[in-house]
């Protein structure tokens, strides 16, 4: 690695997103492979208590408020004047900046403070899901900003497009990374016996309409009123009343729960457990970067029904690892889950198998850990 200014100092890459359990859970594998390859990793983000689980991994961590879901101009603006104060403080050599608001405001902090900034964007969210007054003020923000990036960064080809068809972005800019990458040693099949022989369908995310809450529970009361005779459960894991624009209230999931539709899980920090008991993941989001939750499931042996959107279907490999349905239909969503509890146990097995090796062949974290280490020799050396 090249001299620092002249004297033997480690290079040092800043890492921004809007929750430190984001960068742990997403790119704690990436920290760990950069810091052994003699980088400095400086993770800049709102404090919370995966903090110390990033410094475990030997990054330093420096807080910062983003207030992800925020709309004064003020707020934003010192938001800028503080990443660049950080950026100089730490004396960084290049920056990667994750979500929205790290990609535009510490975008054009890295431009004040003169170093380099490579904008990852992970998913387009909320604002071009539901087109409308935001979406516009979102766009014009980007077109701005990225403007200031060396490179940005997609997590699939669809996202790419758009930036471009909106005029966002040089095209010259744009770099498609396949997905976060996922640890396939970590995330295996446990080979530990189940518990009980019901079909467990499983679902993971934050509760909110955009991830297909909506069309899952009403899936599940489908094929729960068709199978009476069978032992069919629908699970639900993750995070209820987040402060998001499409937050499902906490009533409805209660609703489905008092009914024994869903059975909801509440929150875990480790979904290894929960993926082995299940039998089949379902994610019938209408939009996603790339979906991580897919990844983790399909690595670990499980067969998936998603929607047929960016970041879902590159994941899936149609009749063969699961199934594609249709988003936003709940009875499309049924059928798919009744084919799964139709097939035979041997075509659910090999499904779970190509899955497994579909993730370790294209999406494994190796893979995007070596993008990362070709880009930072190009931008750094």
């Amino acid at each position: 690695m090249k001299k620092k200014n002249g004297i033997g100092e480690k290079k040092k890459i800043g890492m921004v997103v809007n929750e430190a359990w984001n960068m742990y859970n997403f790119r704690g594998g990436l920290l760990k492979k950069l810091i052994s390859e003699g980088y400095e990793v400086v993770v800049i983000a709102p404090t919370d208590k995966f903090d110390e689980k990033l410094r475990n991994l030997g990054a330093r961590v420096v807080d910062v408020e983003i207030n992800s879901k925020g709309t004064n101009p003020i707020e934003d603006l010192k938001l800028i004047f503080a990443l660049r104060k950080i950026y100089k403080r730490e004396k960084l050599d290049i920056v990667f900046n994750y979500t929205i608001k790290p990609i535009i405001y510490g975008t054009i902090a890295a431009k004040l403070a003169g170093i380099i900034p490579i904008a990852v964007t992970t998913g387009l969210g909320y604002a071009f899901i539901k087109e409308g007054k935001v979406t516009r003020v979102v766009e014009k923000l980007y077109r701005f900003s990225l403007k200031f990036a060396e490179e940005v960064w997609f997590l699939n080809e669809n996202d790419k497009k758009v930036f471009l068809e909106r005029k966002l972005v040089d095209q010259s800019k744009t770099f498609v990374l396949n997905g976060e990458g996922i640890d396939t040693d970590h995330f295996k099949p446990l080979k530990k016996t189940r518990s009980d022989d019901k079909i467990k369908f499983l679902m993971i995310a934050r509760a909110l309409w955009d991830k297909g809450v909506k069309e899952y529970c009403e899936a599940a009361k489908i094929i729960k009123s068709k199978h009476r005779d069978k032992e069919i459960e629908f699970l639900f894991l993750g995070k209820i009343g987040v402060p998001n624009p499409s937050a499902v209230p906490r009533k409805y999931m209660e609703k489905y729960q008092d009914e024994g539709i869903i059975n909801y899980l509440g929150v875990v920090d480790d979904v290894t457990a929960v993926i082995e008991e299940s039998s089949c993941f379902v994610l019938p989001s209408y939009r996603e970067g790339i979906s991580r939750v897919i990844m983790e499931n399909a690595s670990m042996g499980k067969p998936v029904i998603a929607a047929d959107v960016p970041g879902c279907r590159e994941l899936v490999d149609d009749g063969k690892t699961g199934y594609l349905c249709t988003p936003g239909e709940s009875k499309d969503l049924a059928q798919k889950l009744e084919w799964f509890i139709n097939l035979p146990e041997e075509r659910k097995q090999k499904a779970g198998k190509l899955g497994r090796q579909k993730m370790i062949d294209e999406f494994s974290e190796k893979l995007v850990v070596g993008v990362y280490l070709d880009k930072l020799k190009k931008w750094l050396n």
